[in-house]
């Protein structure tokens, strides 16, 4: 396939838009929208002599915004296509645009009908950014092996692409269970990947289902209760984690108390920094100026004989 010198003319209804191959279309940045209207068209729409007449092989959303303005597109002929080589065309017409996972994702699953694995490492993900034999190589080609519901969350980009590591591990029933949990939110990489790392860990050790799992942290009627996604994903995190790690949650919840106790009404912070693989705390002040240094100081006079203390430092209790 090349482009040819053939540049012209035509209504914008006349060119047909379709295309499995406009895989990132229906994005039209203002900013386009508002240089065109001002300036006009600085680069022509691609074209080819499709089955029903001048179909788009790129520009979709220069196209989208002169049929809006009612203005005629210029456009540059395209010869010798085929499926592969419109999709690797696009790709090039669009180079200059930031890409995210789910936008890669979307662009890998046009092509994997097209191409082996080889090819697709080699020709396409270079294109996409990403470095063959990466681990984000990896993810994105395992994702292309998981079930369509799950792949079209990850187009949507309300999955990450780390999740796709666990949910590979599973089974069809235990990504069915867990399904309900990411089908109505959008969810951070590391929220994501933990829930599904303590479910998948708890069920093994357990040797049960991810869903028995799942009911006996309450997790089902969380998803019942009309919270907002921000608390939702919060308390189903929660829930994920007090199932896989009761102990340390315990733990985490007795030296939160405690801390709070301690530190309630001062600028002083007090944490456990190593999820209590060893004793102590650590307490912490920010200051700008001497007045707040001095204030700190009897901040920390007052809390120091707090026996909130003997929970901080022994926060598993004396019998346990």
């Amino acid at each position: 396939m090349q482009l040819t010198n053939e540049i012209f003319t035509s209504p914008a209804q006349a060119i047909r838009a379709g295309g499995a191959h406009l895989f990132w279309s229906g994005n039209i940045s203002e900013s386009l929208r508002n240089s065109i209207a001002e300036f006009g068209q600085s680069a022509p729409v691609l074209v080819y002599n499709g089955e029903h007449g001048p179909t788009l092989a790129a520009g979709s959303a220069r196209l989208a915004v002169l049929d809006g303005l009612g203005r005629p597109v210029l456009a540059r002929m395209v010869e010798g296509e085929d499926a592969v080589s419109l999709g690797l065309l696009y790709l090039a017409d669009n180079a200059h645009r930031q890409l995210d996972d789910a936008m890669r994702f979307n662009a890998l699953q046009y092509f994997a009908p097209l191409m082996d694995e080889t090819a697709l490492e080699k020709d396409v993900l270079p294109r996409l950014g990403v470095r063959p034999k990466s681990k984000d190589a990896r993810l994105l080609l395992d994702w292309l092996g998981l079930p369509e519901a799950w792949q079209e969350l990850l187009g949507r980009g309300t999955l990450p692409l780390a999740a796709g590591m666990v949910l590979a591990r599973m089974d069809g029933a235990d990504r069915d269970a867990v399904m309900p949990l990411f089908a109505g939110m959008s969810w951070s990489r590391s929220n994501a990947v933990n829930v599904l790392t303590w479910l998948y860990e708890a069920a093994r050790m357990a040797g049960c289902p991810v869903a028995e799992v799942m009911d006996r942290a309450g997790m089902p009627g969380l998803l019942d209760q009309g919270l907002s996604p921000k608390d939702a994903i919060a308390r189903l995190c929660a829930a994920a984690r007090q199932v896989r790690h009761p102990e340390l949650t315990r733990l985490r919840e007795r030296f939160d108390a405690a801390a709070r106790t301690v530190t309630g009404g001062t600028t002083w912070k007090l944490v456990q920094p190593d999820n209590f693989e060893t004793d102590g705390a650590e307490l912490s002040v920010r200051v700008k100026d001497p007045a707040q240094l001095a204030k700190a100081v009897e901040e920390l006079r007052a809390v120091a004989g707090n026996p909130a203390w003997q929970t901080v430092f022994r926060p598993g209790g004396d019998n346990d």
